[in-house]
């Protein structure tokens, strides 16, 4: 993962993750083909390890807007804390997406995800803590937008503004924010 996000797909090489790796060449064609297999094989396991993260998180006994802070919250901080999986993604859709296509892995791994935020939704629309006008889907593209814009131009960011974006007090008043942003947009009536 770290050869991929560091060099993208085209600059990564097979030899350096061998040394990295401490295996040989050989061995990488033997289990993986090709390079474009172990560079997709890579990419589902950084959507594994996200995915796993959210299946942790118990939001089936907090109130709904409890459970969604904490879903927003843990998204937040993956994605702060880990900075292959924000490459790999960038050097992805670079690529088009033509990889993430290709995986059968990525969309499966993305539906108990789904069906959490769903049920978050309903109960608080059933609850009226929540108004009726979003879908899981755009709900996660909103918290992925607001969680991910800060880490993936992290460096001209911090050129502009002159500041440290990856700081842990800037960090954190962020993700303030982005909540308090996401958990008002799902509390407030549309109408």
């Amino acid at each position: 993962m770290a050869e991929f996000s560091d060099h993208g797909f085209s600059g990564s090489r097979i030899d350096r993750i061998c040394a990295t790796a401490d295996v040989n060449v050989g061995m990488i064609y033997h289990y993986f083909g090709n390079k474009d297999d172990l560079y997709l094989a890579a990419l589902e396991a950084s959507y594994k390890i996200i995915r796993e993260l959210e299946q942790t998180l118990d939001v089936n006994g907090l109130d709904p807007v409890t459970a969604m802070r904490r879903l927003i919250e843990m998204t937040f901080d993956f994605l702060a804390g880990d900075p292959h999986f924000v490459r790999l993604i960038m050097n992805e859709n670079l690529m088009m997406g033509r990889t993430a296509r290709r995986s059968q892995t990525i969309p499966h791994l993305t539906q108990p995800l789904l069906s959490s935020l769903r049920t978050i939704l309903k109960r608080g629309q059933t609850l009226r803590v929540f108004h009726k006008d979003i879908d899981a889907e755009n709900l996660y593209v909103s918290i992925l937008g607001l969680s991910f814009i800060h880490v993936s131009n992290r460096h001209t960011l911090g050129t502009m503004f002159q500041q440290d974006f990856a700081a842990s007090d800037w960090l954190a008043k962020r993700r303030a924010i982005v909540v308090d942003i996401l958990t008002s947009y799902l509390s407030a009536d549309p109408g």
